[in-house]
């Protein structure tokens, strides 16, 4: 049988596309606060758990005991595709520790003090996707898969006032960290037993590190003169983060270069790459540590929520980011990352959430929905 010569253009267009890479810290929220989330996120005018840590500080000054809170959190991924009537799929799934907080109310004369400190995971980088099909005229079946594991996590103190019988404001001081490790595959395989290749295999890797960056979020809440109030309505104003993003980038040196090439009589070489008169020769794979920095935009949000009737409770809320903002500061030699053009890859967005909660009558039993 003859030698094949593969054409890697999809290997290329793998390791060009990290040149446009999406940046991973944009976005990518993973929800906060088991009650918040079955309100569907509208939590900003609510805010009365530890988790307003996150959504509007100011609702801290609403507790009053001790009060400590944790949560796990679960993230299933599946995707489909189906290229040229040939399908795939890919699945990938998580369980991480959410949260872990302590909210203290602090005794005062009149009004309230309240302080609270802890850890939650804020953004979840996880994503799978496989395409399989045949290539061309040489009819060898290719199997090619992308996938991102990796999470944001922030740990905070934070502290809210009552300045008034129906005001109140607080700040959360926040500190976040996190990582990504993402797997670009490339796999052809000689299914009709053509060559004496059998399967080759490509590969490349990146490993991104977010070492500690701070932010602060301000947050009011109004409410309405009420022992139990009917109305809240709350304002949160959060600073943007500036991530260094350090970077461990693994992969071949050129788009005829493999990781693995099989034969028919199975036998197997690693890290070749083939000449133009068809020979392989040993290679080295690249190997480059780099890092960049990005600014991001400030992020705004308004809620409300109200008790129409006893034990029925509707919330909604507003939260505006500006993600064509988004800066580099520094840029990256290598011209491996830093290359996203924000003022057209991205934009400004604004995310819409309602919320509804009824306390069901003699039961110990909270009913929740929302999106």
């Amino acid at each position: 049988m003859r030698g094949l010569l593969v054409g890697t253009a999809v290997l290329a267009l793998g390791l060009a596309g990290a040149q446009a890479q999406e940046e991973r810290a944009i976005d990518h929220f993973s929800g906060v606060g088991v009650r918040a989330m079955g309100l569907g996120g509208a939590f900003a005018g609510v805010a009365d758990d530890f988790s307003a840590v996150y959504w509007n500080p100011a609702g801290l000054a609403q507790l009053r005991q001790f009060e400590v809170s944790t949560g796990f959190s679960r993230n299933s991924f599946s995707d489909k595709s189906n290229q040229a009537g040939t399908p795939a799929s890919a699945e990938l799934t998580n369980t991480r520790f959410g949260s872990l907080g302590v909210v203290l109310p602090y005794p005062v004369y009149r009004g309230s003090l309240v302080f609270a400190a802890g850890f939650t995971r804020i953004k979840d980088f996880d994503y799978a996707l496989r395409i399989r099909g045949t290539s061309g005229a040489d009819g060898l079946m290719t199997d090619n898969s992308f996938s991102h594991e990796g999470e944001m996590s922030m740990t905070s103190v934070a502290g809210a006032v009552e300045v008034a019988p129906s005001v109140a404001l607080g700040v959360a001081l926040n500190f976040l960290n996190g990582e990504d490790q993402s797997l670009n595959q490339f796999e052809w395989v000689d299914v009709e037993n053509r060559f004496v290749e059998k399967r080759f295999v490509a590969r490349d890797t990146f490993e991104d590190k977010y070492p500690n960056t701070f932010t602060a979020t301000l947050g009011a809440l109004f409410r309405s003169a009420r022992e139990k109030p009917r109305v809240r309505l709350g304002a949160t104003l959060s600073s943007g983060a500036t991530h260094e993003v350090r970077y461990f980038f693994k992969g071949l040196p050129s788009a005829t270069a493999y990781n693995l090439v099989e034969y028919d009589d199975g036998t197997a070489r690693q890290n070749v790459e083939r000449r133009a008169d068809g020979t392989f020769v040993e290679v080295a794979q690249d190997e480059v540590r780099r890092s960049y920095k990005i600014s991001l935009p400030m992020e705004f949000g308004l809620g409300v929520s109200g008790q129409p009737v006893a034990g029925l409770l509707v919330a909604g809320s507003a939260h505006w980011a500006g993600w064509s903002q988004t800066e580099y500061q520094g840029g990256d030699q290598h011209d491996l990352r830093a290359g996203a053009a924000f003022d057209t890859q991205y934009r400004d967005v604004t995310r819409y959430h309602l919320g509804a909660e009824w306390q069901v009558p003699v039961v110990a039993l909270d009913l929740r929905a929302g999106f």
